[in-house]
């Protein structure tokens, strides 16, 4: 052929070497409309669904979000936005948008909505916009969040009916990789999402520093067939959890009915908190509200200024299982139950909270109220093999929590248990007929290996009884004359009569009553219970050992010492938390 073209015409050879030359330009132009369509998304695109359809998008190299009928659907949406650098926003008003494609790829062509690129999803309000995963069609959860997708955001939108039931899956409302990026949630309902883990949503944080802010978020009616009804949290080493403004209800799971948090973060600089929220009617067989096994002595897992109640576990922990570092401030955990029927009904522990060997919490201004156990009303603390728990109270209230068989307020099988300026009053042990033994500990019991301390702390108006009998004063209550109570400073224990008291017993006033008021609000952010005029806790503190404000946040001391307990009488002045 090249023989021939040499001799036919010179105009001819100018010809092929001209339409050569268009076709390059023709492949040059389409080339810079691809470039141009990846650097105009980079700067930023915006797509404005205007279908519900669940359909594709027709041609991502394009730039125009358009399924085969030229709409523009939520698919069609993210798979613009994933084909594309940079950070995009997809605008979806109000409506059900019901997923209807069957099967599992991370390309969002089938099944679940996978985000691949920065994006943020702006909805119409939670209550609005709807993207239901419909689980039962598609088999898949609603949303994945891929770990290239650096900047997520979702706001304005409820999440529902997503199904990831296979043993081991993750997310069945999302599902979110992490990889060193932002995840921010606001206005989101996650509800009727099931998995085997994290029913609602599950976070799986790398190794490179990922932070998840949720704030307005109601996370309901999930369900994870293994662990986290509601939220499951895995960290990596650097991590940042913020749930706050939030509520976590009537979730269900084997353990950790609410929320669960798992890995072992060093956090760095960052953190895990959960601030102003509600966890409540969660349900479990372990840790219905919350299951931690995560946080660090340098930075623990926080919850502040939060409110646990109406949680039931049907063996350990009402309210919260801990097997980690936890601090609780400013927080209620109020009418939380674990308790059982039939034979195993001696193992449900821990009505507000169980702490398991090797789990360290602290209480802080912090309230434990109306929970229910059959061992450990308010808060039972384990032994299993190494004795090395640790529980520490301060400025705190335990009152009216119920055992039906031993240690209404508190049971101490094992670890060290520590009661600074606190308040332990109006616990019970009441066994009903169906139970053969128990009825000793109204306040707190000792047995096992453990060691509790008290310190300007105030046990009293606490009581056992026995299948109707009467109600018996019983504030501290030890199994052997081995095991014990050690007091330092000054402390108000009423009852005595069962109890071996060590240390500065001199500083101990017993066989007096503290003359309390009712659980209420006397201010602060807790209930509290104020010791009444001429009680003999007023003014007998040891003012070296008592915190600089009471639990409510009021000035300490009011007159030449502290009071005994968590609350302290006088002209109350409110110590701003900056000076505290």
């Amino acid at each position: 052929m090249f023989t021939r073209l040499l001799t036919r015409p010179l105009r001819y050879i100018f010809a092929a070497i001209a339409l050569a030359g268009c076709l390059l330009l023709f492949v040059n132009q389409s080339l810079t409309g691809v470039q141009a369509a990846r650097q105009q998304a980079a700067a930023g695109s915006t797509y404005v669904v205007d279908s519900t359809a669940d359909t594709p998008d027709a041609d991502v190299g394009n730039s125009a979000c358009a399924d085969a009928s030229g709409q523009c659907t939520l698919r069609a949406a993210i798979m613009q936005g994933n084909f594309v650098t940079g950070p995009d926003t997809i605008t979806l008003p109000s409506g059900v948008y019901l997923l209807t494609r069957p099967g599992n790829d991370d390309a969002t062509v089938l099944g679940d909505l996978d985000i691949a690129d920065d994006l943020t999803i702006q909805g119409a309000g939670s209550g609005a916009t709807i993207v239901d995963g419909n689980g039962a069609v598609t088999g898949d959860r609603v949303f994945q969040i891929l770990s290239s997708a650096k900047e997520t955001s979702l706001s304005g939108l409820t999440i529902r009916n997503g199904k990831k039931v296979a043993t081991f899956d993750e997310g069945g409302g999302l599902y979110w990789e992490g990889g060193g990026g932002h995840l921010y949630l606001h206005d989101v309902i996650f509800e009727s999402n099931t998995a085997y883990y994290g029913g609602g949503l599950y976070l799986n944080y790398s190794t490179s520093g990922d932070v998840v802010d949720m704030d307005h978020v109601i996370v309901h009616a999930n369900t994870a067939t293994a662990a986290a009804g509601g939220v499951g949290v895995n960290f990596g080493e650097f991590a940042a959890f913020d749930l706050r403004n939030s509520q976590v209800y009537s979730n269900t799971a084997y353990e950790g009915g609410g929320l669960y948090f798992q890995g072992t973060p060093s956090f760095g600089l960052l953190s895990a908190h959960i601030e102003n929220s509600e966890i409540y009617s969660n349900t479990a067989t372990l840790s219905a509200g919350i299951e931690n096994h995560s946080g660090s002595a340098v930075v623990p897992v926080v919850i502040w200024n939060s409110h646990l109640h109406h949680n039931h576990a049907d063996y350990y922990g009402g309210a919260i299982g801990n097997y980690g570092t936890l601090v609780i401030s400013n927080t209620t955990l109020a009418a939380n139950s674990a308790s059982i029927s039939g034979a195993n009904s001696a193992a449900a522990r821990g009505g507000g909270l169980y702490d398991y060997e090797g789990g360290q919490v602290s209480l802080v201004q912090s309230t434990l109220s109306g929970n229910v156990a059959t061992s450990g009303g308010g808060i039972y603390s384990e032994l299993f093999i190494h004795n090395n728990a640790a529980l520490t109270l301060t400025n705190s209230t335990l009152s009216d929590n119920t055992a039906s068989r031993v240690g209404g307020g508190i049971y101490a099988e094992g670890g060290r248990i520590k009661l600074f300026n606190s308040t332990l009053a109006d616990n019970r042990v009441v066994v009903p007929n169906n139970i053969p033994d128990g009825g000793v500990g109204g306040g707190v019991f000792i047995t096992g290996t453990s060691i509790v301390v008290v310190q300007n702390a105030l046990i009293a108006d606490n009581t056992d009884s026995f299948h109707g009998g009467l109600e018996v004063a019983d504030d501290c209550h030890d199994l052997y004359a081995a095991y014990h109570l050690t007091a330092l400073a000054a402390n108000l224990i009423e009852a005595t009569s069962y109890c071996n008291i060590d240390g500065n017993t001199p500083g101990v006033i017993s066989g007096q009553s503290p003359k309390l008021g009712p659980l209420q609000n006397n201010g602060g952010s807790t209930d509290t219970q104020v010791p009444s005029a001429g009680s003999p806790a007023i003014d007998q503190g040891d003012n070296t050992a008592c915190p600089p404000t009471d639990q409510r946040g009021f000035r300490r001391p009011i007159g030449l010492s502290c009071d005994i307990g968590a609350v302290e009488v006088g002209p109350y002045v409110y110590l701003p938390l900056i000076l505290r």
